[in-house]
């Protein structure tokens, strides 16, 4: 396998027929993920994300392109050829737990040992099953009926049941979406963890940003069936290509604008310079784009200065950070703070713009 490549998906298309028509969920997409590596698929509904990782797990047959996994061509058009799920050397976990609820945690997770196309001998059923469950944190819960377990622990099970057969590759469709807000995040951090020291190739569905950023160590952003940008974690964040996924990852303060002169932008907050990474013309209409954090405010004084002048319209305590709403003559700008800012709502105040952190589009 090249550069030890585990999944290699090439020209991917996927089409559904719809009382709107053809919708085509996946175009053209190419995709390599490397061994051990955690890849997260980003994106709003229907942006084909959900619709890629079937494919690849083989629950849904493309239009075209080809799917190979671990050397081994499971998908192609062209070639007419298909290898059903179950003969794919894969673990699937889904945002359903999916667990069988007349079953304990031991044989839940044993099922695919004992039961199916991977079966193994009897005398290593538990040492694997145990295994599994050492990973997940569940050990000394096997002979627990599994209706008793929390949601949390329930999603742990199917994660067990989904790595106890060694699979070169793990698929995950939003399997935290169904978990209160904190078990989320507890999760996010034992997910990776788990990944990692089982050595399992990952990729992963999600629409939440936030869950992208920690567990990814690649993001394809994606919409309308394409990968917008595929990047680390801190290169998605930091380098948007475009607005759409600007928009869509994290926070962002948007200003239009129009180029007025040579690396100038004229906007509602008044005529600057800045970097432009590629030529414009004058009179061309733009959008400024900045991250919350990336400003400062300051009250309102006599000193004078270029800076542009509002009132505070909101305050929004966050503990450690304080989020603030800024309204200017035009626009409404938010900025990020520390939590112990003093300014308070219906204080006047003036925005200090930094010269770094500026997206132009």
């Amino acid at each position: 396998m090249a550069d030890n490549i585990i999944v290699s998906i090439k020209g991917l298309d996927k089409f559904f027929d719809s009382d709107r028509g053809l919708v085509r969920a996946v175009q053209n997409l190419h995709l390599d993920i490397k061994e051990n590596d955690f890849i997260v698929l980003l994106g709003p509904s229907g942006c084909g994300k959900t619709t890629t990782l079937r494919c690849v797990a083989g629950l849904e047959r493309p239009n075209g392109g080809s799917i190979e996994i671990a050397g081994t061509l499971v998908d192609s058009v062209d070639k007419g050829e298909f290898v059903p799920p179950e003969r794919r050397d894969i673990g699937m976990v889904f945002q359903s737990y999916a667990v069988w609820p007349h079953l304990n945690v031991y044989q839940n997770v044993a099922l695919p040992l004992t039961d199916g196309s991977r079966r193994v001998p009897k005398d290593q059923v538990t040492d694997r099953v145990m295994e599994s469950l050492r990973l997940v944190q569940l050990d000394g819960l096997d002979s627990r009926p599994v209706t008793d377990l929390s949601g949390g622990q329930q999603q742990r099970v199917a994660l067990a049941r989904a790595i106890v057969t060694k699979p070169q590759v793990l698929l995950m469709d939003e399997p935290l979406s169904n978990l209160d807000a904190r078990l989320r995040e507890e999760m996010r951090i034992e997910l990776k963890k788990i990944a990692t020291t089982a050595g399992v190739t990952t990729l992963y569905v999600t629409h939440d940003q936030g869950e992208a950023l920690s567990l990814g160590d690649q993001i394809c952003v994606m919409n309308e069936g394409k990968i917008l940008q595929n990047g680390t974690p801190e290169e998605v964040y930091s380098k948007p290509p475009s607005l759409f996924v600007a928009e869509f990852v994290g926070e962002m303060n948007f200003i239009k604008g129009s180029v007025s002169g040579v690396d100038t932008i004229r906007s509602p907050l008044g005529e600057r310079k800045f970097h432009f990474d590629r030529s414009y013309t004058v009179g061309e209409n733009v959008t400024l784009a900045i991250r919350p954090q990336h400003l400062a405010l300051e009250p309102l004084s006599d000193k004078v200065s270029d800076n542009p002048k509002g009132v505070i319209s909101t305050k929004t305590y966050l503990g450690d950070s304080v989020l603030f709403e800024v309204q200017l003559s035009e626009i409404k700008v938010v900025i990020r703070a520390s939590g112990d800012t003093l300014i308070n709502e219906g204080q006047e105040v003036e925005i200090i713009l930094s010269d770094k952190n500026w997206h132009i589009f």
